[in-house]
């Protein structure tokens, strides 16, 4: 997702906290379903706008900036 790429993931709990658009999930373990939404996906394509918010997702929430200082933050709690 950081380089932009198509992404297709299970509805597993962690996956579902991404935030992808709902054809981006399919249902954990149901063949057809990941079969469909592949062939679902290869037709549509993805389209620049979609790669640029995929990235802009991923630094806003995934930056090791961030997560270091919510885990400072978690530890300086805990302190008090």
């Amino acid at each position: 997702m950081s380089y932009g790429l198509s992404v297709l993931v299970s509805d597993i709990p962690a996956n579902k906290e991404i935030g992808l658009p709902f054809e981006r999930y399919f249902r954990c373990g149901d063949v057809f379903d990941l079969r469909c939404k592949l062939e679902g996906l290869l037709e549509k394509g993805f389209s620049h706008r979609e790669q640029q918010d995929l990235r802009n997702k991923v630094q806003e929430i995934y930056n090791w900036d961030a997560i270091a200082e919510q885990i400072i933050e978690v530890y300086n709690s805990n302190v008090k």
